[in-house]
């Protein structure tokens, strides 16, 4: 599993953030579920020197600049101020909520989400169905899991190319928030359907966790319900989402 460094790792300590310990990073846990994949990162424009992969980029209309590292599989970026050289640790001080350092956070997750997306790799998944269910949605609907949400690494979106309208929601959790009877870790797909006291009478299929429950359900994907009935019902959702719908 990825891990996203403290920044105390890979460089020296004259380049250290000012962070104190116990202090959250801006998202941490934002590769956890990738590994890296060094050939397509040298593609995309990384630079290899004595093991580490390093990558640099303006953002912000060229105001700031982000600079990554990866080493070992470990992963590491600062954003640094254009003009002073200065590091920009304000996006990763939680108590900072204004509106400026809201736009450099946003700009700096949508680049190392096209980053995760050109040189990082899906790791494998708990359940054979969740591997089977994501390869058939990659190739219908060139879809993929966007792990979006920092707090909930586990929970991941399946949006439409075009809309961004969601057509699934990916999460792995307890048992017990399903079915109290269960326990351990399960692999879930949430999909919108227009039949949902029908399908929740059906055995693997639940009320939605976590989403309206009047229009979504949850599926755990622990093969309970066989692959062509899973694959009708995210084509399904993927119709009920569709623009205008």
């Amino acid at each position: 599993m990825v891990e996203l460094s403290r920044l105390g790792t890979l460089f020296p300590a004259s380049s250290r953030s000012v962070m104190h310990k116990g202090e959250k990073m801006f998202l941490e846990h934002y590769f956890d579920k990738y590994s890296f994949q060094p050939d397509k990162a040298q593609a995309y424009g990384f630079k290899k020197m004595d093991g580490i992969f390093e990558y640099q980029c303006p953002v912000l209309s060229g105001s700031f600049f982000l600079k990554m590292w990866i080493k070992a599989q470990e992963v590491s970026f600062k954003v640094y101020d254009q003009d002073t050289g200065d590091e920009y640790i304000q996006i990763h001080l939680e108590q900072l909520q204004g509106h400026f350092v809201g736009q450099v956070r946003e700009v700096c997750q949508e680049t190392l989400a096209a980053i995760r997306q050109s040189c990082f790799e899906v790791e494998d998944f708990l359940y054979p169905q969740a591997k089977r269910l994501m390869n058939y949605i990659s190739q219908r609907f060139q879809g993929r899991i966007e792990y979006l949400w920092e707090r909930s690494p586990d929970s991941g979106a399946i949006r439409h190319r075009d809309t961004l309208k969601w057509y699934g929601v990916f999460m792995a959790i307890d048992w017990k928030k399903l079915d109290a009877g269960k326990s351990g870790k399960i692999e879930v797909l949430n999909v919108k359907t227009n039949q949902v006291a029908d399908l929740t009478q059906e055995k693997g299929i639940y009320p939605a966790f976590h989403m309206n429950k009047k229009y979504w359900v949850s599926i755990p994907l622990d093969n309970t319900l066989a692959d062509e009935e899973l694959f009708a019902l995210v084509d399904r959702s993927w119709q009920l989402t569709k623009k205008g719908k």
